[in-house]
């Protein structure tokens, strides 16, 4: 009875236009992610291991520090009842963005001017402006999946594939040492320029009363998820780090090329469900109808686990072959490395895409202690594997997937906990 319920709910999510915005964001998401993916057998020809180390750690510097962009009120930008109040939220966003950028600016100055100006890098620079056309470019596609305008999204993440792709190989073409990072940037730039185009009246020049209402009205998004959210990032980059640290700069390099290939197909269906995911169960939550909430969960997960499936059955058993045919034989260590890591990344794209649903119950307290535990026991993991028991690589990185697996399966009970705890919600 419950599989009969089961099925005809995801025939039924199959032919909705749920999964119509789905599509329409995994489109626009999978010819963003083409480029890259077709481009990097290039870049893994004219960048060598050392400076796609380089362009690794910056990103994952960047993954930490963009965390408190805009102190995560573009987060809240979907919920407001009406798009006038969400303008307000976005301005407020935005103006936030903008101190905290160049708060990290002057940071960054000082830093070099008074503690390590001998080893100062071009690239600490670009952070800031990074983060600020970044948190930007989070503020405007939050306010596109609030009017259900998943085309204006989904071509916007292509031009910011594009500019990127053109630009890495240009710079990698001249020999520019932190082309990746350049392109990078102006990935994001040109992405951010064309949604201020598309939603040009979005930004508006609201009373300072009324930024502080809804700042004070959506605090828990600061409160309950900065910190927290500065931890899972810090978790999900230590890796990084601590091969950073402990063994060497090549093995990070090929480190951060799986990375880069298998974030690739993976985040296209994860952030596409995660954008349509959020607009959706939003829309239930203030019609009152928590049932329903629970069938768009499940049906969602379902999905994302079917398609995870095969791609995790290609890397697994043929990784090392597909990296070193398509990327060259020096790289097939890092081919080696995406057998062990892809059972991590069908698990995240599972379990991620639906953890938006603790912000729509405004349960963020519940994602901070999670994201606590997360961060004790994966410092503690990477501490025991590469500093106490000196593990060569391979077996590091089994270790980490296992505890991957364990505590994001411990996030989705939690995400279906809160579910049926709150099944018979009203509207506020």
């Amino acid at each position: 009875m419950i599989y009969h319920r089961m099925k005809t709910e995801i025939i039924r999510v199959l032919k909705s236009s749920y999964l119509k915005n789905i599509s329409t964001q995994i489109l626009g998401s999978g010819l963003a992610q083409i480029l890259p993916l077709l481009i990097i057998p290039f870049l893994s020809r004219i960048y060598s291991a050392e400076e796609f180390a380089t362009y690794t750690s910056f990103m994952a510097t960047t993954g930490i520090l963009s965390v408190a962009v805009g102190g995560r009120y573009y987060l809240a930008i979907v919920l407001p009842k009406t798009n006038k109040e969400a303008r307000s939220v976005f301005t407020l966003s935005v103006i936030l963005t903008m101190f905290y950028s160049i708060l990290l600016l002057l940071i960054i100055l000082i830093y070099y001017k008074f503690f390590n100006a001998s080893s100062f890098e071009i690239s600490y620079l670009i952070i800031p402006f990074y983060i600020f056309f970044y948190g930007l470019w989070l503020s405007f596609v939050n306010f596109s999946i609030r009017l259900k305008e998943f085309k204006i999204n989904a071509f916007s993440k292509i031009l910011q594939s594009f500019i990127n792709s053109i630009s890495s190989i240009s710079f990698g073409l001249i020999k520019l040492s932190f082309g990746l990072i350049i392109g990078r940037l102006l990935g994001v730039l040109s992405a951010s320029i064309f949604l201020k185009f598309k939603f040009n009246k979005t930004f508006v020049l609201d009373s300072i009363g009324n930024l502080k209402y809804f700042l004070k009205k959506y605090r828990n998004f600061p409160i309950y998820g900065i910190l927290p959210s500065l931890l899972d990032a810090a978790s999900l980059q230590a890796p990084i780090f601590a091969i950073e640290y402990f063994f060497t700069k090549e093995i990070l390099g090929h480190f951060g090329l799986t990375i880069m290939v298998l974030s690739a197909p993976l985040s296209v269906l994860g952030v596409a469900f995660k954008d349509v995911f959020y607009q959706k169960v939003a829309e239930l939550y203030n019609l009152g109808n928590g049932f329903k909430i629970k069938k768009v969960f499940l049906s969602s997960a379902i999905l994302l686990f079917i398609i995870g499936i095969p791609l995790g059955f290609i890397v697994h058993f043929f990784g090392e072959y597909l990296f070193g045919f398509i990327f060259g034989k020096e790289w097939i260590n890092s081919g080696k490395y995406a057998e062990i890591l892809i059972f991590s990344f069908i698990i995240k794209l599972v379990v991620s895409p639906l953890s938006t649903i603790f912000n729509i119950f405004n349960k963020q307290r519940i994602i901070s202690l999670w994201q606590g535990l997360y961060f004790i026991t994966t410092l503690t993991t990477i501490f025991l594997s590469v500093s106490v028991f000196k593990l060569t690589i391979d077996l590091f990185l089994v270790i980490y997937v296992f505890h991957e697996l364990v505590l994001y399966l411990t996030y989705f009970y939690l995400q279906l906990n809160l579910i049926n705890k709150n099944q018979h919600l009203c509207v506020e």
